[in-house]
């Protein structure tokens, strides 16, 4: 049995090997409601013990079926992701794809803007990271120190102060309709709510989200990288205010699929990368199922040897070789799977260590699901409670009553009045 103690509510984690070799993962979780009642998570499947015990059972998010193409979501995220990491140029030093995007900054503003290629790059602190400190929006820096670095074995000390930034970016089809529709403002919004606007995103619309953490605390952090020029040949870095970054996770969402289609990525040099939920990757690793070890956290897993088909597509792209250092952890394109059993999905540093620590108790969806506006323009008091609890499972509809979902997109946060 796996006893996780963490921030705000307690996680009992029965974790077994189920008749495919793959996990279940039994949670015993205390809800907290925005009415600060405590409910017991009830068991969706016909699982016997799991009934008679009260316990919530969720599993890992595997590969799905993705709208207007064969592909699974791992292949369709992989290619996702060679097309947004390649250089936009040949010239030494030239952005990738992704960064050339709008940010939320962009976007969120009385004067929405498509920014330069050229521009300086500029990170936020975690929007989820300001969620659970009870802020209700982001804090007022680029570069924040996690909330809860000791279960990742990140640093607390150091010079730089030890800290995670936050890059989101949204593509071009995303920021036209966010812009064209007039969703950019609270005023905006409260118009669109006045209406009954329906926000339905373009299903070309992909955002990325990816933290990076400064090289001097990466090695600090990880000390078998070695030296700095050793860092820069494993890690995508960038310069960020005279502050050099490495990037350490990446996560993607695509409205291919009504429900997006979601995944995320890991440095496979990062401690504890396939704790919890395991790790699983039908088309871009060689070893498509890496189970967690129960034995030791934070583990070093391993290099995500690619297979032929992805190192083909990553060499046509003229992608950088730090890339192949990136391992999908999975997709999700679904709440629950076919038996009601629900989904997760987290990854080791967006939630586990910036986040509150559950990764096990996680799901992509399930979260944004509740990305949504009220007749003043903002979430509602009941939708921003559900982000530090780390909703599973399809979304409790008297959350939403009386408000407009944001398609998925929890960007809305950032919209100023």
């Amino acid at each position: 049995m796996l006893v996780y103690m963490a921030q705000k509510k307690v996680d009992v984690m029965r974790v077994i090997r189920d008749g495919l070799g793959g996990i279940v993962i039994l949670l015993l979780c205390g809800c907290h409601y925005s009415d600060g009642t405590v409910q017991q998570k009830k068991p969706s499947n016909g699982n016997r013990d799991a009934q008679q015990a009260g316990l919530a059972v969720s599993t890992p998010a595997r590969a799905g079926a993705v709208d207007g193409t064969s592909q699974n979501s791992d292949e369709f995220i992989w290619r996702l992701f060679v097309d947004f990491v390649s250089p936009v140029s040949d010239v030494p030093g030239a952005p990738v794809v992704f960064e050339t995007w709008a940010s939320d900054k962009d976007i969120f503003s009385t004067n929405p803007r498509w920014p330069e290629a050229s521009e300086p790059k500029t990170f936020q602190a975690s929007v989820l990271r300001s969620m659970n400190l009870g802020h209700g929006g982001p804090v007022d820096v680029s570069c924040a120190p996690p909330g809860n670095a000791a279960v990742g074995g990140f640093p607390s000390s150091g010079a730089p102060v030890p800290c995670i930034a936050e890059e989101v970016r949204r593509n071009r089809p995303m920021f036209d309709y966010i812009v064209d529709n007039q969703l950019t403002t609270q005023t905006g919004l409260k118009a669109a709510y006045a209406n009954s606007f329906k926000v339905a995103m373009p299903t070309t619309a992909v955002a990325v989200k990816g933290d990076w953490v400064p090289t001097e605390t990466l090695l600090q952090w990880i000390p078998a990288i070695g030296s700095l020029e050793d860092l820069r040949a494993l890690y995508y870095t960038g310069v960020s205010e005279g502050t050099e970054y490495a990037l350490v996770s990446l996560h993607v969402s695509s409205r291919q699929n009504a429900n997006w289609v979601w995944g995320t990525f890991e440095h496979q040099l990062s401690p504890g990368r396939c704790d919890d939920i395991g790790c699983w990757d039908t088309f871009g690793a060689v070893d498509p199922e890496v189970l967690p070890n129960r034995s030791e956290i934070n583990s070093y897993y391993g290099n995500c040897e690619k297979t032929p088909e992805l190192t083909a597509l990553m060499a046509k792209a003229g992608l950088s070789a730090v890339w192949g250092n990136y391992c999908l952890k999975s997709t999700q394109v679904d709440y629950a799977a076919p038996d009601g059993t629900p989904y997760v999905l987290g990854n080791s540093t967006i939630e586990r260590i910036v986040g509150n620590g559950t990764v096990a108790a996680s799901s992509c969806i399930a979260c944004h699901a509740y990305a949504s506006f009220g007749p003043d323009g903002k979430p509602s008091a009941a939708a921003t409670s559900m982000l530090p609890y780390n909703p599973t499972g399809a979304p409790i509809p008297a959350v939403l009553d009386g408000s407009i979902q944001f398609d998925f997109m929890w960007g809305l946060l950032l919209a100023p009045q």
